[in-house]
């Protein structure tokens, strides 16, 4: 009896095998579309046979390509086989993935527009449609891919959807899926592009008044923040790599935290005492972090909050700072109490909610979610860097109107960029051309006189 059942199964496995890379019929297209995230045959590591027609993957781990969870850095294939029929042409292919991190082989064919990337240059799950050939109604799809660390720190998913439909059906789909993923960049871009133009007019403000250094330190302080948001939101939305976040953006927090105690302090008049300056030397040693975080010796959630706890003195210590020199008689310090602490504040807000992501933290994870404002939505970092922006407008008003402080003369000799004293120079008439018209006015006068005189 043993030996009958051990015969039987040995009949029984390579029929399994056949039926495991027997094609699978595509359903009823609805639209022109039809996803096939179900039935993908995956395995570990990487070989490059693995992606003909002819392997045998019936000892695969079948998945399904929406369920798998965050990516694992590493190598990793997947395979499905899929009949089309012969009712339809032209069709082509939709793979919401990881921009970077696969190669798609078609019959055993590479295609082209998919290609593995450095660690520099992944981006987030991107859509990029791929054409089938035509000859062939049963296609053996296999996708190569390799994680880094850096993507798998960010708990991304490897794939979002595979779609199988007509030319036209899929360039819509893939249209569509594009603005959805673009459309929530363009308010955040908008702030972050105003606080680089507000930097610039800092700028020329100290460049006209060296003296207050106070608009140098808020130039820096508005320009770094508008770049490192700005990152962010690239990284998030696709259009950055990955890397940009953790090479570029978290450094310069730590670089637009200083610029704001500098110009805190500058603007209430007061010198940098050693306490804080210990501090500043303590947020530039953060930086090995950095390093550390991006060959993966250090945990991206210990890493955010780490982050949000070394930034918390600037968030809660300068205002009450201000709050002090107001009561000692700064009117001007009133104006900057609350928005000083906005900036450091919903960066601590946005890395807590990060962190409560990774950590499984489930009632904390609202804190990493945008706040709608009317047809869009706002970062929370966004929302605290344009409440900045608009106290700040506001504090210029103040101060050259009503303020304290009296309005500077501009002039040639105070602002040489805005007022060259060569342009200046070539604006006065030639002096011969002013004494003309002094003898010509004189003239004039006489010959006025004299007809008064007659009469």
């Amino acid at each position: 009896m043993r030996r009958c059942l051990l015969f039987f199964l040995w009949l029984a496995a390579p029929i399994a095998a056949v039926a495991a890379q027997h094609p699978v019929d595509v359903p009823q297209w609805r639209s022109g579309l039809s996803e096939i995230n179900e039935g993908w045959a995956t395995h570990e590591g990487d070989d490059l046979p693995w992606a003909q027609p002819g392997f045998n993957d019936s000892g695969w781990q079948q998945v399904d390509i929406e369920d798998i969870g965050p990516a694992q850095p590493g190598w990793r294939w997947f395979r499905k086989h899929v009949n089309v029929g012969p009712d339809h042409s032209r069709v082509h292919l939709l793979l919401e993935a990881g921009d970077g991190t696969y190669e798609l082989y078609i019959n055993g064919v590479r295609a082209e527009s998919a290609t593995l990337h450095s660690a520099f240059a992944v981006r987030r799950p991107t859509e990029r449609a791929f054409p089938l050939p035509d000859d062939a109604a049963t296609y053996t799809l296999a996708v190569r891919t390799r994680v880094p660390v850096n993507y798998a720190y960010f708990h991304l998913p490897l794939f979002l959807s595979v779609t199988l439909g007509g030319s036209t059906a899929i360039e819509y789909e893939r249209q569509a899926l594009e603005s959805q993923r673009l459309y929530s960049v363009v308010p955040s871009l908008a702030i972050n592009l105003m606080l680089c133009l507000a930097a610039l007019g800092a700028f020329g403000l100290f460049a006209c008044q060296q003296t207050h250094r106070e608009y140098l330190f808020l130039g820096l302080f508005l320009l770094l923040t508008g770049l490192s948001d700005g990152f962010v939101i690239c990284q998030q939305s696709g259009v950055a790599p990955t890397s940009i976040n953790i090479l570029f953006a978290d450094p310069l927090t730590y670089f637009f935290s200083i610029a704001q105690i500098e110009f805190t302090f500058a603007f209430a008049g007061r010198p940098v005492g050693r306490a804080w300056r210990v501090y500043e030397a303590l947020l530039l040693c953060t930086l090995l972090l950095v390093a550390l975080n991006w060959n993966g010796y250090v945990q991206f959630a210990f890493y955010v909050l780490v982050e949000a706890l070394v930034t918390l003195p600037v968030a809660l210590t300068l205002p009450i700072l201000l709050f002090a020199w107001w009561r000692k008689g700064n009117r001007e310090a009133r104006l900057l109490i609350f928005p000083s602490m906005l900036p450091a504040a919903t960066g601590i807000v946005a890395n807590l909610g990060t962190a409560a992501i990774y950590l499984h933290w489930q009632r904390l994870q609202i804190l990493a979610d945008s706040i709608p404002m009317g047809p869009v939505s706002l970062a929370t970092m966004d929302l605290g860097s344009l409440l900045f922006l608009l106290a700040i407008a506001f504090v210029m008003f103040f101060r050259f109107t009503r303020g304290s402080t009296p309005p500077a003369k501009f002039s040639s000799a105070s602002c040489p960029l805005l007022f060259p004293t060569s342009l200046a120079t070539r604006l006065k008439p030639p002096t011969s051309l002013r004494r003309r018209s002094a003898a010509t006015s004189i003239k004039s006068s006489r010959s006025q006189t004299a007809v008064r005189s007659s009469l």
